[in-house]
C-alpha cells in the first residue's frame, strides 16, 4: 500500500497535504484577482476522480476548483434530475471514494398499466350488521390513510397488508390496457417540501395529477366524486326490511330510490320497505357524492375544488407529502433498507407495486355493489281492518339491475433518487445519460442533449454549450463565462469579443 493510500485510509475525506498542489491558474474574480485551486493532489492525467476533484458551485455561482473535468451538484433544468456532468469522457469516479450515487431528493417514475373494473365481494364485517351500522369505502385504496387524530402518517393498512386486492375486497372483472407511457416527475421532492417551498410542493402534486387525468377521465369512465356506503350485510338472509322513516339515512335512501326510478311512492299511512336479492347473503350498499372537508381528506394541499374528494388528487398529494414513507416501503418491497443496496438485480422490485386509483359508479345514490340485483318493495303496514300486513302485500317499486362497478387503475410507483451521469461523447457531440442502476429509470428528455441548461439548489442558473474545440460554461449568478478546452478542462475566463461559433 502506498503512502498516499495510507493517508487516505487514515484521514478519510481530508485531503493529505504531503504532495505539492499543481500550479494554479490565476483567474479574475469580481474584485481584483483571486486564485482558484486546481482541485486536488491528483495529476491532470489521472482519470480517477474523488469528491475533491469534482467541480461544485457555491451559493454565489462561483466554482470550487479550476478544473471542469467533472461537475457535481447541479440539476438538469428540464427534467429536474440531479446530474453529474463529465466533460472529460475518460474521467471516472475512484473506487471506494465517498462520492454519492444517490441524491437527498426523490423523483417518481409512474406507470399506469391497466384499467380494472371490479365489484365488491367482501364487507369487512365478520358478523351481520343492520341498516344503521354502516361501513364506508371512500379512500381505502389511497397510498396513505386519511389523517386521524392521534395517529401518525402511515401507508394505508388495506394496501400495506395485501399484495393485491384481487379476491380480498374486490373481484376483478376485466382488464383493458391503457397504453399510457411512463411518466417521470420533474420536481425534486423531499419529505418537508410543503413546509420549505409550498409553490414547488403544489407544482409536484399538480404535475402528477395532470398526468393521471390524461388517462383517467370521463372517457375511461372515471367518476371523481363518489364513495360507497354499506347499509346492510346479512350472511344468512336475502332481504332487508325497514319500517321507520325518522332516520336520515333511510329517508335519504328512499328519496334516492324514488329519484332513480323517476316516480314517487304513494303517501298513504305507515310503510314497510323491503330490499330483496335472489339469494343470500344479502349485501347492500349505495354510492354517494362526497363533500368531505378538504382538511379531513388531504395531507398537504387540497384540490382546486376543495369540497370534493378527488382520488386522483389525493393520490398525487400522497406521493409528495409521504415521499420518504413511500420510498421506505418500496425499498422494503425489494428486501432492502438503503439506496446503496439497490442493484440491477433487485431494482425492478423497488416500487410501490399495483397501487390502485379507484372510483365508484354513481347513479343518483342508488347502486348495489355485490353482484345481485336488488328489488325494492313497499307496502302499507296495516290493512283496512287495522291488521298488520305480510310480505304477500309487497308492491314492487323498482329492481336495481345494474351491478355497481368499482373501477381500479393500476399504478406502479418507482421512487428514484439516483444521480444521473451525463458524459460528453466527442463522436456524436452529445451528452450520453447513464443511470447508475437501471436504464429504464432514465427520463426520455435527458437523451440526445447537445447542450445543457442547469440549476443548483439555490435556483442559480448555469449553461454548458459546445464551441469549436471545447465548451462554454456560464454561471448567471457569478456573471461569468468560462472557456473549457478539450483535453485540458481548465477554467479560463472568456474574454470580451471572443465569440466562438456554436457547433
Amino acid at each position: 500500500m502506498s503512502l498516499a493510500e495510507d493517508f487516505r485510509k487514515l484521514f478519510g475525506n481530508v485531503r493529505p497535504r504531503y504532495e505539492r498542489t499543481p500550479n494554479r491558474p490565476r483567474l479574475r474574480g469580481a474584485i481584483g484577482v483571486s486564485n482558484i485551486p486546481y482541485g486536488g493532489d491528483m495529476p491532470k492525467s489521472n482519470t480517477c476522480l474523488d469528491k475533491y476533484a469534482l467541480l461544485h458551485f457555491n451559493s454565489n455561482g462561483q466554482p470550487s476548483i479550476a478544473s471542469a473535468r467533472a461537475i457535481d451538484g447541479l440539476f438538469e433544468a428540464n427534467t429536474g434530475r440531479q446530474v453529474r456532468i463529465f466533460l472529460d469522457p475518460s474521467a471516472m469516479i475512484c473506487e471506494n471514494s465517498d462520492v454519492e450515487r444517490f441524491s437527498d431528493y426523490v423523483w417518481y417514475k409512474l406507470q399506469l398499466k391497466n384499467k380494472h373494473e371490479a365489484v365488491l365481494i367482501g364487507t369487512g364485517f365478520d358478523h351481520d350488521n343492520d341498516f344503521f351500522a354502516n361501513r364506508w369505502w371512500p379512500v381505502g385504496l389511497d397510498v396513505l390513510s386519511l389523517p386521524l387524530p392521534g395517529r401518525g402518517l402511515q401507508i394505508s393498512p388495506t394496501r400495506a397488508n395485501t399484495n393485491t386486492l384481487k379476491d380480498v375486497v374486490y373481484k376483478m372483472l376485466k382488464t383493458n390496457a391503457l397504453n399510457a407511457k411512463a411518466f417521470f416527475t420533474t420536481v425534486p421532492i423531499k419529505e418537508n417540501l410543503l413546509a420549505t417551498n409550498r409553490d414547488e410542493y403544489k407544482k409536484a402534486v399538480k404535475q402528477i395529477f395532470d398526468f393521471v387525468c390524461v388517462h383517467l377521465n370521463e372517457g375511461s369512465k372515471y367518476n371523481r366524486d363518489a364513495w360507497l356506503e354499506l347499509y346492510a350485510a346479512y350472511q344468512q338472509k336475502n332481504s332487508l326490511i325497514a319500517e321507520e322513516m325518522n332516520f336520515p339515512k333511510l329517508i335519504g335512501l328512499i328519496k334516492d330510490t324514488e329519484r332513480y326510478a323517476g316516480k314517487k311512492i304513494p303517501e298513504d299511512g305507515e310503510r314497510v320497505y323491503t330490499w330483496k336479492t335472489p339469494a343470500k347473503p344479502f349485501l347492500y350498499g349505495s354510492a354517494h357524492n362526497w363533500t368531505l372537508d378538504a382538511r379531513q381528506a388531504y395531507w398537504g394541499l387540497p384540490a382546486d375544488n376543495y369540497k370534493v374528494y378527488e382520488s386522483r388528487w389525493k393520490f398525487a398529494d400522497d406521493l409528495v407529502y409521504g415521499v420518504s414513507l413511500i420510498k421506505d416501503y418500496a425499498l422494503q418491497s425489494a428486501g432492502i433498507t438503503r439506496d446503496e443496496e439497490i442493484t440491477a438485480d433487485n431494482v425492478a422490485n423497488v416500487k410501490f407495486a399495483d397501487h390502485f386509483i379507484h372510483s365508484f359508479d354513481y347513479s343518483e345514490g342508488v347502486q348495489q355493489y355485490f353482484e345481485q340485483d336488488v328489488t325494492f318493495y313497499y307496502r302499507n303496514k296495516y290493512d283496512e281492518d287495522g291488521n298488520e300486513t305480510g310480505e304477500d302485500m309487497n308492491v314492487p317499486f323498482i329492481t336495481l339491475s345494474e351491478k355497481g362497478v368499482t373501477r381500479l387503475w393500476s399504478v406502479d410507483i418507482f421512487p428514484d433518487s439516483a444521480i444521473i451521469d451525463l458524459r460528453f461523447n466527442p463522436k456524436t457531440s452529445r451528452f450520453d445519460p447513464s443511470h447508475p442502476v437501471a436504464p429504464a429509470l432514465l427520463p426520455d428528455n435527458l437523451k440526445d442533449l447537445s447542450g445543457l441548461n442547469l440549476k443548483d439548489e439555490e435556483d442559480n442558473l448555469y449553461s454548458i454549450t459546445l464551441t469549436d474545440g471545447g465548451f462554454l460554461l456560464h454561471s448567471a449568478a457569478a456573471g461569468k463565462t468560462w472557456k473549457i478546452i478539450h483535453g485540458d478542462y481548465t477554467l479560463a475566463t472568456k474574454e470580451k469579443g471572443d465569440n466562438n461559433e456554436m457547433l
